[in-house]
């Protein structure tokens, strides 16, 4: 990707290898036995939701947080619950292993989800950034971001303005921000793993 594709508004970044990528990790985990606990082992991310989505365009709002930047990952998956979040999160894991972000989005930006890019935005100096999350086909979808998303008092909204909650969550607070020991699974309320997994 060129620095000029970089700096485009638009990115035209749709489902290419999603669903290859995505059939291969659950035909080791269908093989191996379905005994694991669907949790990473401190993955490079440190948050995981995944939603249901209809056809449409989503408002996903940041305000300022603890990073002028952050790297997030917006991965398809077709299955639910904890067993489509943790492996979404592998193809997001290898995503967020690159050194650098494929692209970089800002303020009135607009996204699509792709098992092959790591976005970075770049926030605001001040106030609210907002950035539009365009899925093509209803679906199961898995957002990761590289920082809680109460850090930035984030919110996903739909064209109505509804606020939208994932249907499981995943969350990690060993990574090296300067406040990392006030993050915990407390900020994860009601969505997805209990306390009892360990990392």
């Amino acid at each position: 990707m060129t620095a000029t594709d970089i700096t485009r508004r638009r990115f035209g970044l749709g489902f290419t290898g999603a669903l290859s990528v995505l059939a291969s990790g659950c035909l080791n985990s269908i093989t191996g036995g379905d005994d694991h606990e669907h949790e990473h082992d401190d993955p490079p991310w440190e948050w995981g939701g995944l939603y249901d989505l209809e056809q449409g365009t989503y408002l996903y709002t940041y305000h300022e947080g603890p990073d002028p930047d952050m790297h997030f990952a917006i991965v398809p998956t077709d299955e639910d619950g904890e067993h489509g979040l943790f492996h979404a999160g592998e193809t997001a894991t290898e995503l967020f292993e690159r050194d650098e972000a494929d692209a970089s989005v800002s303020d009135g930006d607009a996204v699509q989800p792709s098992s092959e890019t790591l976005y970075r935005v770049d926030f605001e100096s001040e106030g609210e950034t907002a950035i539009e999350l365009e899925v093509e086909s209803k679906g199961l979808y898995s957002l990761f971001t590289a920082h809680v998303p109460e850090e930035f008092d984030a919110v996903l909204r739909s064209e109505t303005g509804e606020e939208l909650t994932p249907t499981v969550t995943e969350q990690h607070s060993s990574h090296g921000h300067d406040d990392s020991e006030n993050h915990s699974h407390d900020g994860n309320e009601s969505h997805g793993h209990d306390d009892e997994h360990e990392h």
